[in-house]
């Protein structure tokens, strides 16, 4: 047979390439953003063989041709790129659906009477915030996350207490909740995110005062032992999601870790719900 023309039968088809061959590849891989690629055909040195249609392509033998060719791949930047984004979004995609199942197990918690929240259970959107009153990141947020509540009219702020500063942190997130069984919580919480000083016990107790609750209540309610078993549940909470810090944010599906700004926010939520 004519020695130019590879045989598809015998298995020796081995020797492809040409540049045209070559960027037929690099150009399939590209414009699939995958590990994708046509094979190329075989050409004499003396004759061209014009451009290959890869029309009829099966993905096993674009796997083989990248077995055999892992060069094509490890020497493109841009095929490289492509791959790490896609890795990248797989990750989050398979962490987001780990969340979501995470959140639905704890349901019971997140609509608590004992947890603070703001808005209607069904909006659109969750936004679950982890602070500690003693946090400064979480001081910086706080207005930010009060312009998206005024902001959206359809989104539900979920308030989770994870004290990391010490005792008076732990004291101030017992009293946050005593607070919210006398119905009391936002004022209270808006009150020490604005203080501006240590949150030692006096100092809880006179803010508790100055915004009108209960404070022999209030203490009987921060040793009460379901108020402790509920903070460590919000705690386990937190290490199941994997959040190790303060402040973090958990908008819809999606964790948004450090201080942040209401446009953050936004742009999260504007993900979730296009």
């Amino acid at each position: 047979g004519d020695p130019c023309r590879p045989s598809l039968d015998d298995g020796t088809q081995q020797k492809k390439s040409g540049k045209e061959a070559v960027a037929k590849v690099l150009r399939l891989v590209r414009g699939l953003l995958s590990i994708a690629i046509g094979l190329t055909a075989a050409a004499c040195d003396d004759v061209g063989t014009g451009q290959t249609s890869s029309d009829g392509v099966k993905p096993e033998q674009v796997r083989q041709y990248l077995l055999e060719h892992p060069e094509l791949i490890l020497n493109d930047p841009e095929i490289t790129a492509s791959i790490s984004r896609a890795r990248a979004q797989r990750e989050r995609a398979i962490a987001a659906s780990r969340r979501q199942s995470i959140l639905e197990e704890r349901a019971d918690l997140l609509n608590s009477t004992l947890t603070p929240s703001s808005g209607a259970t069904d909006a659109d959107v969750t936004i679950l915030e982890f602070y500690d009153y003693q946090c400064p990141p979480c001081i910086t947020s706080h207005p930010e996350l009060e312009k998206v509540k005024a902001a959206k009219a359809n989104v539900r702020i979920v308030f989770a207490q994870l004290p990391t500063y010490g005792s008076h942190s732990i004291m101030a997130a017992r009293a946050a909740i005593a607070a919210q069984r006398q119905g009391r919580f936002d004022a209270f919480h808006a009150a020490l995110m604005t203080a501006n000083a240590p949150l030692d016990t006096a100092a809880l107790y006179a803010t508790a005062a100055e915004v009108g609750l209960d404070v022999e209540r209030l203490r009987a309610d921060m040793r009460d032992p379901e108020v402790l078993r509920y903070l460590e549940e919000v705690r386990a909470l937190a290490e199941a999601l994997e959040v190790t810090g303060t402040p973090a944010f958990l908008v819809g599906h999606e964790i948004l870790s450090g201080g942040i700004t209401a446009e953050d926010l936004t742009a999260a939520m504007e993900r979730q719900h296009p």
